[in-house]
């Protein structure tokens, strides 16, 4: 009992040191406020790490929380506050042993990895414009010109499926920053695209491959961390197998590999058709010659003669 009125006691002393911040604490109103403009910012702090050991700390940290709206408002960005450790958790794979920035824009998030107040301000103008591109079946070799020796750069893409978790795309989003104007970070939604599913076989996901010089290299580290793709795309690409970029899928070839399965039954089909054509042909002739030949004969005349 004594340990919960203490517990109760924090929390609420915690809550009331940031009274003064805009708090969301559903995920709800995390979809609310994520969309309500462009560029959003969403601090997740830990309440259980406030006590009266560590006051100091607690108010340390609250001025600095007000450094970072003061920032954000100078910079048209919208700020709140979340105390939802889950919720930091589920979204984003945060585990929040200290305040944790998540900049949002146009509901693409991105983390704050850094512990300089001061050089927050300089990573919102660096993070401002997101750098990834969305992927489908008619922009993939167009954007990407994959097949014809990635003219337009190197493409790090991640396959994956509508309702699989979103918390990787604060990684991704983050590994695009660390290559600006060297290498293009990308996604493709692989329900809405299925011929580009068929095209790389991508039947386990999510999926990562890089697109490079005309070849293409899949990521297959366990470890889904920034620093695992940056060094994945710096180096380690060399370390796997260089497969032959599979040629785009058209309506051609597509009706090309229909012909292939139906042709061989033609030549059995077809074949028949005629000469059950021709058959019936030549027994209709049969048949008119003969009714013709019939008509044509006269009945023999006898005259009787008394």
């Amino acid at each position: 009992m004594q340990i919960f009125v203490l517990f109760l006691l924090i929390s609420v002393s915690y809550s009331y040191l940031h009274l003064d911040f805009k708090r969301i604490d559903t995920e709800q109103q995390l979809n609310d406020f994520t969309r309500s403009s462009p560029l959003n910012v969403v601090v997740f702090v830990d309440k259980q790490q406030c006590n009266d050991d560590n006051a100091d700390k607690c108010r340390n940290e609250h001025q600095q929380l007000k450094q970072i709206r003061d920032l954000c408002t100078g910079d048209n960005i919208q700020f709140t506050l979340s105390m939802n450790s889950q919720l930091a958790e589920k979204q984003f794979n945060i585990h929040v042993s200290s305040p944790k920035l998540c900049f949002f824009r146009n509901g693409f998030p991105i983390i704050y990895s850094g512990e300089n107040v001061d050089s927050i301000q300089e990573w919102l103008g660096e993070a401002r414009q997101r750098l990834t591109h969305t992927l489908d079946d008619r922009t993939f070799e167009h954007d990407t010109q994959a097949t014809s020796g990635s003219t337009t750069g190197d493409w790090f893409i991640l396959f994956k499926k509508s309702n699989e978790s979103n918390s990787l795309i604060p990684i991704w989003e983050g590994a695009s920053i660390h290559f600006r104007n060297r290498a293009i970070f990308a996604y493709v939604d692989l329900d809405t695209n299925p011929n580009i599913q068929k095209r790389f076989h991508l039947f386990v996901t999510p999926t990562f491959i890089l697109f490079k010089r005309g070849k293409m290299y899949r990521y297959e580290g366990t470890s889904w961390q920034q620093s695992g793709f940056v060094n994945f795309v710096e180096r380690e690409y060399q370390q796997v197998k260089a497969e032959t970029i599979p040629p785009e899928s058209n309506s051609f070839s597509f009706s090309l590999g229909d012909a292939a399965k139906v042709i061989p039954m033609y030549f059995i089909v077809i074949p028949m058709i005629c000469l059950v054509i021709v058959l019936l042909i030549l027994v209709f002739i049969s048949g008119f010659n003969k009714k013709k030949k019939t008509t044509c004969e006269r009945t023999p005349f006898q005259v009787k003669i008394d």
